[in-house]
């Protein structure tokens, strides 16, 4: 997702008052509307982020950390998980409140970011495409829903899912187009962003796409990519079935 326009950012600000009322933190807040207030918003949110947590406070709903990123020092709030004090993690994006009130902890924060993809250093553990089974340690998992969306409607020249895991020696080495709902992704792991797709066709399969290009999750999108077969990056990335080089034909 490169851009979110106005309305995107309403529709922001209406879900993240000043108290600590939201329901679900944005996966990627990304701006480029100079009618917005500058303030509002991170400058810098393209930047991909490496801060190490110094502080993490849990609560039921969202998780609180004060992290370092180089000499500076700051407050990001993301949906309740497990994060370990001392290590690194990623992220990109996110949304500043100012003088933000949480009535969780009684506190009141001069600065904090909104961050909805907190990503572990420590991130090698995803092991395959469809690792649903194995326990996850540290890959954010984005599942907007328990179900991928059945109105999915196919683009002229897109395959199946299913055509390409039931059969890929035949699409080896082939670019084909595919349509899915986006359930997760992982962002500037390795120079690349790690887009899973679902469309129904295989079960609760979700088939990987290493891409330049964001996209919302729970978003219906049309991506072109190249099919790879027993692809391993190292750091523990390794993929018997994966698509490269990625690129959004229709979001």
């Amino acid at each position: 997702m490169k851009h979110i326009n106005l309305i995107s950012v309403l529709i922001i600000f209406l879900l993240f008052g000043c108290k600590d009322n939201y329901k679900t933190v944005p996966s990627v807040v990304v701006n480029n509307d100079s009618s917005v207030n500058p303030q509002v918003l991170n400058p810098e949110s393209e930047k991909l982020h490496t801060v190490v947590v110094k502080e993490a406070i849990q609560t039921p709903t969202y998780t609180y950390l004060n992290v370092s990123e180089g000499d500076k020092n700051f407050w990001i709030a993301v949906n309740s998980k497990e994060v370990k004090v001392g290590e690194t993690y990623f992220y990109v994006g996110g949304l500043l409140k100012e003088n933000f009130e949480s009535k969780e902890l009684n506190k009141t924060f001069d600065e904090l970011y909104l961050i909805g993809n907190l990503v572990s250093a420590n991130h090698g553990n995803q092991l395959s495409s469809n690792d649903a089974k194995n326990e996850d340690l540290g890959t954010v998992k984005e599942s907007v829903s328990n179900s991928v969306k059945t109105n999915i409607v196919r683009q002229n020249g897109s395959v199946k899912i299913s055509e390409i895991v039931n059969n890929p020696k035949k699409h080896e080495g082939q670019t084909v187009q595919i349509d899915g709902e986006c359930t997760k992704i992982n962002i500037g792991i390795m120079g690349k962003n790690w887009i899973h797709l679902k469309d129904g066709s295989k079960d609760d399969y979700d088939l990987v796409i290493t891409s330049n290009d964001i996209v919302s999750v729970g978003s219906v999108v049309t991506i072109k990519g190249d099919v790879v077969l027993n692809k391993d990056f190292g750091a523990g990335y390794k993929y018997d079935l994966i698509l490269e080089n990625g690129v959004i034909v229709k979001k």
